[in-house]
């Protein structure tokens, strides 16, 4: 059976979503401009980030992993000699 990349991606996409959700509450402007005064001091803040991170890196590895293309065979009759 073979791996499915977007699994992969829509775990990463769900992990973003709930790490945002975890870093709102110390950062009320982080969705619209990703700086400001934030106070990720909370375990919860930092939790988030890193959930958040990881979330990304899922999306940002099964996006090249699933754009990776096998090498192609040449057909047979096209072979120089």
């Amino acid at each position: 059976m073979r791996f499915r990349w977007k699994y992969l991606e829509a775990l990463g996409g769900i992990l973003t979503f709930f790490g945002t959700l975890a870093i709102l509450p110390g950062c009320p402007y982080f969705i619209l401009f990703a700086y400001g005064p934030c106070d990720l001091s909370s375990s919860e803040g930092q939790t988030g980030l890193v959930v958040a991170t990881t979330g990304a890196v899922l999306i940002l590895v099964g996006e090249a992993a699933r754009r990776k293309k096998p090498n192609a065979k040449p057909p047979l009759g096209d072979n120089p000699l």
